[in-house]
């Protein structure tokens, strides 16, 4: 493979579902300061509704007629931008429209209303109106709906997954992209310089034979891909572990389908030397459903197998010993990238 590239990518200028919504601190009615990453507020659902024009006070009435809903959900509304007046959630002050700007590309607009996971993704962008409540309703339930239920956790491997980081159009493409782009085959190696189109290898992993890499070198391809790392997954590395990613290899996606094949048995990601600068691997899977078996598994930890949802990242250190489980029916696409930083 070839060296390592530092990132360069930009953060697109409005933010979209699966986006990591930014903080910010504004001041409610009583002049008390309200952050999103405050203890109190983070952990929930949180509904943004960027007032602007006459829609603000038939917006906010839709919002009063769900309150109950949204109570069952714990979520936290806000209004922002909004001026005066009785509301059935707290104003805030965003005289200048940097907040709603960081969210929605504008300093000032039509009411918009913006739901977050308790994880500060982004679930929905919203028009305001009398069915805005209800669309943001709707969103928080589907999240909240695949969510695993309160449980006291037996012990497992510290790996951190990030739903939704690539929406399904996306992992579609990324499929085509396997399917019409890469006709050019190379041997496996590491190192070395980069053919100028996507290239396929096959990867015989301890003797397997049930697996091709697909090295994207497309401009276009990497610059979605960076996007939606840089923008969702990067910024929960660092959370999770106050690691910043700073280098990546060449993304690949990787298409298992068939018999396995070899010793089966797992691998860490960076015993060799020429791969030592790897710390963390991520696995996305793109088609979680069309495809039984191919579970990741962390042998050092205990029998308990991960299979992500489509569109969503597992991401783990590159020294754990993992496995990609036989696949038994179906063929399984997933990306996979290796990432690092300064040390």
């Amino acid at each position: 493979m070839s060296a390592t590239a530092t990132s360069t990518v930009q953060r697109p200028r409005m933010i979209e579902p699966g986006d990591i919504g930014p903080n910010f601190a504004l001041a409610d009615q009583a002049g008390k300061r309200v952050e999103l990453d405050a203890d109190d507020i983070a952990g929930h659902f949180t509904v943004l509704v960027f007032c602007g024009g006459a829609a603000d006070r038939v917006t906010l009435q839709s919002f009063a007629a769900a309150a109950q809903s949204l109570t069952e959900y714990d979520a936290k509304l806000f209004a922002i931008g909004a001026h005066g007046g009785a509301a059935p959630l707290p104003l805030l002050s965003d005289p200048e429209g940097r907040c709603r700007a960081a969210y929605l590309g504008e300093p000032a607009g039509d009411t918009t209303v913006v739901v977050l996971a308790p994880n500060r993704h982004v679930i929905a962008i919203v028009d305001g109106g009398d069915e805005a409540a209800a669309k943001a309703v709707g969103g928080i339930a589907a999240v909240a709906a695949r969510r695993r239920p309160a449980t006291v956790m037996t012990p497992h491997p510290p790996v951190l997954i990030v739903p939704d980081v690539f929406s399904r159009a996306d992992c579609q493409r990324l499929i085509t992209v396997f399917a019409l782009q890469g006709h050019v085959w190379l041997q496996p190696q590491h190192g070395g310089p980069m053919p100028a189109h996507d290239y396929k290898v096959r990867v015989p992993e301890y003797g397997r034979h049930d697996r091709i890499d697909h090295f994207i070198v497309n401009r276009d391809t990497n610059e979605l891909i960076h996007s939606r790392f840089r923008t969702r997954l990067f910024p929960e590395i660092k959370k999770a572990y106050q690691y910043d990613i700073t280098r990546y290899e060449p993304y690949r996606i990787a298409c298992y389908e068939g018999e396995r094949g070899g010793e089966l048995h797992g691998h860490r990601d960076n015993t060799l030397p020429v791969v030592a600068h790897r710390r963390f691997a991520v696995s996305v899977n793109l088609n979680t459903e069309e495809f039984e078996g191919g579970e990741l598994r962390y042998p050092e930890f205990g029998a308990e197998t991960y299979r992500p949802e489509t569109g969503a990242a597992i991401a783990f250190s590159c020294s754990m010993l993992h496995e990609a489980m036989h696949v038994t029916k179906g063929r399984r696409y997933v990306l996979l990238a290796f990432l690092g930083g300064e040390h």
